[in-house]
Order: C-alpha cells, then sequence, then structure tokens
C-alpha cells in the first residue's frame, strides 16, 4: 500500500492549484499601453469663393466658373455678361507634418439675396485637382506642418435672375487620413 500513497501524492503535487471556488488560479501578468497625440488640423479662410459681378439673360440660363488655379480667373458662359472676374477662396492648413488629410465638399449650396431669389452653386473642386472638375484626393502637409489649397465652383444663374448681393456659405471637411 505505501507505494500508492506515494504516487498519489506525487500526483497531488504536480496538479495545478485549485482556488478555493473551484476554478483554477491563472497568473496575472502585464501589459503596457501608449498613445502618441499630434496636432488637430486647423484651418484658416485666406480668401472667400467670389463670382463676381454679372449680368443675366433676360430668355437663357448660364454658368459661371470660378477656376481654383493660380491665375485667379473665372468663366462666364455666353449667355452672360461678366463685369468684373471672380476669385477663388484660398485656404490654409496647419496641423502634424507630412501626415495625409483629405478634403470633402457639400456638393452642392444655394446663395440668396435676403429677398426668396435664389442661384445654385455647385461642382466645388480644388486643392491641386488636375481638371478642375474634382478633388485630388489625398493631400499632405509639407515638412512645416502648413498646407495651401484654393476651391473654386460653378454658378447656376437663371434666365432674368433678379438683380441684388447673393450671400452663402459653403462648408469643406477636412480630416487626417
Amino acid at each position: 500500500m505505501r507505494p500508492l500513497i506515494l504516487i498519489a501524492t506525487l500526483a497531488a503535487l504536480s496538479a495545478p492549484a485549485m482556488a478555493q471556488d473551484g476554478g483554477s488560479a491563472d497568473p496575472d501578468f502585464e501589459g503596457n499601453a501608449g498613445a502618441i497625440v499630434i496636432n488637430g488640423l486647423s484651418v484658416i479662410k485666406r480668401q472667400d469663393l467670389d463670382f463676381g459681378t454679372i449680368a443675366p439673360s433676360r430668355t437663357l440660363s448660364g454658368t459661371v466658373k470660378v477656376n481654383r488655379g493660380r491665375n485667379n480667373t473665372s468663366e462666364c458662359s455666353a449667355e452672360l455678361t461678366c463685369f468684373e472676374p471672380g476669385n477663388r477662396a484660398r485656404f490654409t492648413v496647419v496641423g502634424e507634418p507630412l501626415r495625409y488629410y483629405n478634403i470633402s465638399d457639400p456638393g452642392q449650396i444655394t446663395i440668396t439675396d435676403g429677398a426668396n431669389n435664389m442661384m445654385l452653386v455647385d461642382t466645388f473642386f480644388g486643392a491641386g485637382s488636375g481638371n478642375d472638375t474634382e478633388w485630388r484626393g489625398f493631400q499632405r502637409l509639407r515638412s512645416t506642418g502648413i498646407a495651401r489649397f484654393n476651391a473654386g465652383a460653378i454658378l447656376h444663374i437663371n434666365p432674368n435672375q433678379p438683380p441684388g448681393t447673393y450671400t452663402g456659405t459653403f462648408t469643406l471637411t477636412i480630416e487626417y487620413q
């Protein structure tokens, strides 16, 4: 009988210890946690989007396209008479150096004269897009953490549009990628 007791004792010593409630006693372990916090993006408006001074046709609709390019021109369709050219919108983005960001636009907005007369603005474009018809995708901040971009859009003018000063706002969303 002695050999059986000895074997039973050895088996009991090599089995995992059981907690009082019947579960197993797991060993404690540690892990590390950390985070890197970077500068949030901020945007500074340097110039508003302006479509210029326009005379509408009495019978035909027309458009004014403000280019986002360096030559800062606006293009009036043949149905309109443009007296003063428009200006592109200009912005400065400040954030974490060399990080990528993306720009999205509202798609379309309306501008009004305060007396319920409206005009549609759409086809926002800029930030270096090669064909002036859409955003180019990801942009990158310079090593200084600064980038500049321009924005243009198209204004749709109705036949015999009532005279007035038309205003509105648009929102560009800029976020890290």
